[in-house]
């Protein structure tokens, strides 16, 4: 036991949020069972656990079926009100032979939503429950979102109550370190329309697949002059994610359609670079005369944050790391969390920290290691009665 904190609890709650299958309906097929789909169940769950520990807990629907919960904690006196955010959902199950079965091995955790972001979800909660018994000075408030692995909108909606916060912490797995900027997230679709011919006359035809090698070269060339370089992100990067072309074996595709995936700096803006690529296809459609260009709206924009050095939720998490043996300067990522909503939306300063390695998100062996989630909750305790 460490504190009021021990392992065996933090195990139990683990297994509690492996067992209960969260999926994000965005990743749902049609061959998928439905029930493992959305986050009631485990929402409803957690509140439970929650009531049954002596804490205040509450679900706020967002969309039919999709409660974000909020877990909250008076504090004792006046002082700053602080924001603890996780996600109650998960990506697919895709390779795993039983996702939703917890398994404990040389003291990790496996299961889907042990690392992402069940670590996290679980060292808030038992943070909680501690700091419930010895309040803090400030009040805190653990809010466990919906849909953060696809638009955030979970997120969103709680921010868009109006309620204030001096300081937020977002919960990924970081090997409890802070980490104060990432890159954002934007995705868009380019569609090519060619005109289809017999393969034994190829001139006839106008073919959309050498439109999209065309277009790919001139991403990349667009790329190369994409020269700045973020001190703790690097460079912006972009990736052609899906490529869908062809009618047949023996036809000149007509249509092909590619999905986009760019991570960019926080000094970028997201609708400049959208208009960069868009110009890009429309000078391709004037270089192959009849061919039609379709170049979406971005069906994700996850902003960028860049949280100063000198914030006071870096300085003071940085110290208890410093204190854990954890020393070393905030980090930058480049994945994306919903803590740049928390930053960008709402203006809470917020670091990003949580027990795990990001290299477990989203894996076949996603686990995390008990005495990490334990360690995490001791973490977040002594930053919310240091305050």
């Amino acid at each position: 036991m460490t504190g009021a904190i021990a392992a065996e609890a933090a195990e139990a709650l683990l297994r509690l949020i492996v067992s209960v299958p969260s999926v994000n309906p965005a990743f749902r097929t049609a061959a998928d069972p439905p029930e493992i789909f959305g986050e009631a169940a485990l929402a409803l769950a957690l509140k439970d656990w929650a009531e049954t520990q002596g804490l205040a807990a509450e679900l706020d629907e967002v969309e039919p079926g999709r409660p974000n919960l909020v877990v909250r904690v008076k504090g004792a006196s006046a002082g700053p009100r602080m924001m603890w955010e996780g996600h109650l959902d998960t990506v697919q199950v895709t390779g795993m032979a039983d996702p939703f079965a917890p398994r404990l091995q040389d003291g990790r955790l496996y299961g889907r939503g042990a690392v992402d972001d069940g670590a996290s979800v679980a060292a808030f909660l038992l943070a909680a429950r501690a700091l419930a018994a010895d309040p803090p000075p400030g009040d805190v408030d653990v809010v466990l979102a919906v849909d953060e692995e696809y638009n955030y909108v979970g997120v969103l909606h709680h921010l868009a109550r109006g309620e204030s916060y001096a300081l937020g912490v977002a919960g990924e797995p970081t090997d409890c370190q802070v980490v104060r900027a990432c890159k954002g997230c934007l995705r868009w679709t380019v569609t090519f329309r060619g005109r289809p011919a017999h393969t034994s006359k190829p001139h006839e035809g106008l073919n959309a697949i050498e439109a999209g090698r065309r277009f790919l070269a001139l991403c990349d060339a667009e790329m190369a002059r994409r020269t700045e370089a973020h001190p703790l992100l690097g460079a912006a990067t972009l990736v052609c994610t899906g490529f869908e072309s062809g009618e047949g074996p023996n036809t000149v595709p007509s249509s092909a359609r590619l999905r986009f995936d760019y991570r960019y700096l926080p000094s970028e803006d997201s609708r400049a670079v959208h208009a960069a690529f868009r110009a890009l296809a429309g000078g391709l459609a004037a270089e192959m005369p009849g061919l039609g260009v379709e170049v979406s709206e971005p069906f994700v924009d996850s902003s960028a944050m860049d949280v100063p050095e000198t914030a006071e939720i870096v300085t003071r998490m940085g110290a208890i790391c410093a204190a854990h043996g954890r020393s070393g300067p905030a980090l930058g990522v480049p994945y994306g969390s919903d803590a740049t909503k928390m930053v960008n939306v709402a203006g809470v300063p917020t670091i990003v920290f949580g027990p795990g390695n990001i290299a477990q998100a989203h894996a076949v062996d996603e686990h995390v290691e008990v005495a990490q989630v334990v360690e995490a909750a001791v973490m977040l305790a002594e930053l919310a009665r240091g305050l």
